[in-house]
């Protein structure tokens, strides 16, 4: 089985993304290699674990856009960006609420942070 996910984001979203992938892949328990990396050329990024190997890929595509690519070749990928891009949300978000006045607005986006930490745990349970 061949799972691929690709998606052309800007420079702001290549970093968000590939900080959350990259704590998350970790918090699953896999192991991280970074291949490459060289003025536009190829960013790689393996992780693995018992369960198999996920990579991530990172190119360019113009000065401000990247393509990001996420692969394996025995494990189901969009479970793991869909769980990744929440949490890494969630983890962008806490931040700020932890420096609110707890009142409606910040009670509101602790049921948002807690929302999103929840939304695919349940698919990503199977892989653990």
């Amino acid at each position: 089985m061949q799972d691929t996910y690709e998606v052309i984001v800007t420079q702001a979203g290549k970093t968000m993304f590939q900080e959350a992938f990259y704590n998350y892949m970790s918090l699953l328990g896999f192991a991280h290699m970074s291949i490459g990396g060289r003025l536009g050329g190829l960013t790689s990024y393996d992780f693995t674990s018992e369960s198999g190997i996920v990579s991530l890929d990172i190119t360019n595509v113009d000065q401000s856009h990247f393509k990001l690519t996420v692969h394996s070749t025995n494990i189901s990928v969009q479970p793991l960006v869909l769980d990744a891009l929440t949490e890494g949300v969630a983890d962008f978000l806490e931040p700020f609420y932890d420096n609110l006045d707890v009142d409606f607005a910040g009670s509101k986006l602790r049921n948002l942070i807690s929302q999103l930490r929840d939304s695919f745990e349940q698919t990503i349970n199977i892989i653990k």
